[in-house]
């Protein structure tokens, strides 16, 4: 209902969020192309930099109505290509007492437990992936999961 699906807003803006380039990660981790930037992916939010916003139909309306945030997506968004969904999602930032039609559906349809949802699912597929890659038969890959086993990230330390 949320990826890789046309979401039609009321306001006439339709979009798509875009889960290719995870797709593409996956297949291509296993030829060891992309194995680092599969691995470190370990929360939903390890996701977001990895989807994408395309919008489908209400580029215009939705661009004059979003001017104030869109001026480094705005023209990107009106070509019909793809657009990072961290990006985009910046456009419905809003002051508390505005009224905003966009935004109200843009968190209707995203803020919600639907999209939450989904993520998860797009996590365990990533988290199968990973569990794969642990399993397989390949020196490298088997070498690159040890080190990685003990290296610390600077986001997987504790703050305090």
């Amino acid at each position: 209902m949320y990826l890789d699906r046309v979401c039609t807003f009321h306001t006439g803006v339709s979009l798509e969020v875009s889960t290719e380039s995870i797709r593409a990660m996956i297949e291509d981790a296993t030829e060891r192309e992309r194995f680092f930037e599969l691995v470190q992916i370990k929360r939903p939010e390890d996701l977001y930099p990895h989807l994408s916003v395309i919008v489908l139909h209400g580029a215009d309306g939705l661009m004059v109505r979003r001017s104030r945030w869109a001026r480094e997506i705005r023209q990107d968004v009106l070509a019909g290509t793809p657009v990072s969904y961290e990006c985009f999602r910046k456009l419905f930032w809003r002051d508390i007492d505005e009224v905003d039609s966009d935004g109200d559906e843009w968190h209707r349809y995203f803020g919600g437990e639907g999209f939450s949802d989904e993520i998860a699912g797009l996590l365990d597929k990533v988290r199968a992936a990973q569990r794969a890659l642990q399993r397989s038969n390949d020196v490298l890959i088997r070498m690159n999961w040890d080190f990685l086993s003990r290296a610390i990230f600077p986001k997987d330390k504790p703050a305090f």
